[in-house]
């Protein structure tokens, strides 16, 4: 576990030392990852307590009450990426925090199922790979609210907490007793394997077709190489003989490959911001 939080302290310092040298205010970068890192522990530590849906594994070294520390610093870098990404992508600002939502929902269905096989979490409910929907629902409606914040020019960052970290929890609510707490239950995983291999073709050759890597500055898109890889990774080393698992986390590349490969090909971007 020891190698494991590592490689975690070190996917999150590259993140810091290449992003911050990167923005033109690096001190408005880090704020909002602080303020992000708060605002997940506040929104997930309280989840954790009101509902029991999931509890993280006691072999995690530091913990903050219910959560352990990494895991407060690691999901901020996943969703400030998430946002960089989905600025990148589309061309109008107020579709940001939907786009980057989607985005983020992308990462929590292949984080998920890889962490839960691997043990370093666990879910109450059933689900798809033992992940109920709506434990990959949470961290796409934090992220969201969060993005929604980060677009109001003049408007503090620390709305967030009110607005992401509170707002969460309506979301969450509303979604499960709405509707997923009707149909919660094992879903075979084959039917969602085809599924996810078929948006995962048609999102590439949308992406091929205009272009869309192209607007991505490669650094941008390589920076989430290595938490990419730490989860294959994992997946490798826990999840080898679960086939539909291997077949599941296969069919988030191809996007992600092709807008690398645009990416490379375009004129080289210095700037983010």
């Amino acid at each position: 576990m020891i190698a494991l939080e590592l490689a975690c302290v070190a996917i999150v310092a590259l993140y810091l030392v290449v992003r911050v040298r990167r923005d033109p205010e690096p001190r408005a970068f880090l704020l909002r990852l602080l303020v992000l890192a708060v605002g997940a522990w506040i929104g997930e530590d309280a989840c954790i307590r009101a509902y029991h849906f999931y509890a993280y594994s006691p072999r995690w070294s530091l913990f903050l009450d219910q959560v352990p520390l990494l895991i407060i610093a690691i999901w901020p870098v996943v969703i400030h990426s998430a946002w960089d990404l989905a600025r990148r992508l589309t061309r109008d600002p107020r579709h940001v925090p939907l786009v980057g939502a989607l985005i983020v929902l992308a990462d929590a269905s292949l984080i998920e199922p890889i962490a839960v096989q691997s043990g370093l979490w666990w879910w109450t409910e059933p689900g798809l790979f033992a992940v109920p929907p709506i434990g990959i629902l949470g961290w796409a409606f934090y992220a969201g609210l969060a993005m929604l914040v980060f677009g109001q020019r003049r408007r503090s960052v620390a709305w967030v907490f009110p607005i992401a970290s509170g707002g969460v929890h309506l979301l969450l609510l509303a979604t499960w007793w709405g509707a997923l707490r009707w149909v919660n239950g094992t879903i075979d995983p084959w039917p969602v394997v085809g599924l996810a291999w078929a948006l995962s073709l048609t999102l590439a050759a949308l992406s091929w077709r205009r272009g869309a890597g192209a607007r991505v500055p490669r650094v941008e898109l390589l920076l989430r190489v290595p938490a990419a890889g730490f989860f294959f990774v994992l997946l490798a080393l826990h999840g080898a003989d679960a086939w539909a698992l291997v077949a599941y986390a296969l069919a988030f590349a191809p996007p992600y490959l092709v807008m690398t490969a645009q990416s490379w090909r375009a004129p080289t971007q210095v700037t983010s911001g």
